[in-house]
């Protein structure tokens, strides 16, 4: 896979994280498929509607992400790895999860198909 591809794609997760995109419906129904899927850290799932319904309206929180493994899984379909520190802004405790996204390549360009956020112990 070219590094231009995985220097992209870690750009767009990186983007689809600040809370700025996070509250704005058009910038997540941009970047997210029709078929967006994600299970959750609490372990609940949600589709693209759900995700714009709920997201906008939450506080965002501070992710610092590293680590990224960027797989390639079949042609225009890329899977992210990566680690996450998570601080919420009411709260003192910072969350840790290891994160996965698959995003495909369509005729809207790079949106992501799935997402899951699996809390870790810290590192």
């Amino acid at each position: 896979m070219e590094k231009n591809l995985e220097h992209k794609l870690i750009k767009l997760e990186l983007y689809l994280l600040k809370p700025e995109i996070r509250s704005s419906e058009s910038e997540l129904s941009y970047l997210l498929s029709d078929n967006f899927l994600e299970f959750t850290s609490t372990g609940d799932s949600f589709g693209k509607a759900e995700a714009l319904a709920r997201i906008p309206g939450e506080t965002s929180p501070e992710f610092t992400s590293n680590s990224f493994e960027v797989r390639e899984l079949e042609e225009n379909v890329v899977q992210l790895i990566y680690r996450a520190t998570i601080k919420f802004p009411a709260k003192e405790t910072i969350h840790y999860s290891l994160r996965s996204s698959i995003w495909k390549k369509n005729n809207c360009g790079w949106q992501m198909e799935f997402h899951q956020g699996t809390p870790c112990a810290p590192f």
